[in-house]
């Protein structure tokens, strides 16, 4: 335990170095008034993106598209949700389960940062994020949506998640909700294993921890409830859409996946062959070009 929390506690201060150096660092108001923590970088005067993390990790998810070609093509705007990261922690579960909260907080950010129509890229529970967005504020200023690794809602995924059955959802719920925090770790390291992959770096795995770690079990209770049922949105998706999914993805079974295509059929459809729920990390230089290539075009309509 005390080898892990040195070496956290390592990554914690090397990432946090590299990240000054490269990035500006606001706090904008989202809904109510929380705050939350905004990444900015790349170029100022390019097309914008904006990133959105999945469940328990932060803007430090996107490292790899912070400090590639990305950013001399392109201003990157990354932020940790509410909940998450650097961002304020609500208690409250009126402060976490309407989705129009979250969609309030994804325009605090656009409009903080001064964008005009970003490409929003949605990884895991981001995609539901953004969905939250699209219904609530339509499409009109959006350039794009690059689902990663998310349905997004989109369409019916009933049980089991993947492989993940319910009674094992059910019961990492429980561990991460309550007060044991010996129980938060012990998911949150068998967390990090699911998401592992060939080559993943020591640095990466702790900040996956790190991350999850900052989420604290008060939040996880309050957001108990909140709907994800993204249906109705799907007639909204209007605008250009890339949807990007790794074949071997613990979190994702092929039948959703099948009908998100029927639902979306004028989406790209992106798939991984080998790679897991993390396919900006695992295969970056194959995302991060197919991202810049998907974002040139919708600046072509």
């Amino acid at each position: 335990m005390f080898k892990f929390l040195f070496r956290v506690c390592a990554a914690l201060v090397v990432t946090t170095a590299a990240s000054a150096a490269d990035l500006e660092f606001k706090t904008i108001d989202g809904h109510g008034g929380l705050p939350l923590n905004v990444a900015v970088g790349g170029n100022p005067s390019g097309p914008a993106i904006v990133f959105i993390h999945g469940m328990g990790f932060s803007y430090l998810a996107f490292e790899q598209q912070f400090k590639s070609d990305l950013a001399k093509d392109f201003k990157l705007v990354a932020f940790d949700l509410r909940g998450h990261g650097n961002s304020g922690k609500p208690w409250r579960r009126e402060d976490a389960v309407d989705p129009d909260i979250y969609a309030d907080d994804v325009a605090a950010v656009i409009a903080g940062t001064n964008l005009t129509k970003p490409v929003i890229v949605g990884w895991s529970y981001g995609g539901f994020v953004a969905a939250d967005y699209v219904r609530k504020y339509g499409t009109e200023n959006l350039a794009g949506l690059n689902l990663v690794a998310s349905i997004a809602g989109l369409v019916p995924q009933p049980p089991p998640v993947g492989n993940i059955s319910p009674e094992e959802l059910k019961r990492r719920a429980v561990m991460q909700s309550g007060g044991d925090l010996k129980g938060n770790l012990t998911i949150i390291d068998e967390t990090a294993k699911m998401f592992a992959f060939p080559g993943m770096s020591d640095e990466l795995r702790d900040v996956i921890r790190m991350s999850a770690i900052m989420v604290p079990a008060y939040f996880r209770r309050a957001s108990v409830g909140r709907s994800l049922d993204h249906q109705d949105v799907v007639p909204k998706m209007t605008m250009p859409l890339l949807v990007t999914m790794g074949s071997n993805d613990i979190a994702a079974t092929p039948e959703p996946f099948e009908r998100l295509k029927k639902a979306l059929p004028k989406a790209k459809y992106s798939v991984y062959e080998g790679v897991g729920h993390l396919p900006f990390a695992q295969d970056s230089a194959r995302f991060n070009q197919e991202l810049a290539e998907f974002v040139k075009s919708t600046q072509k309509r």
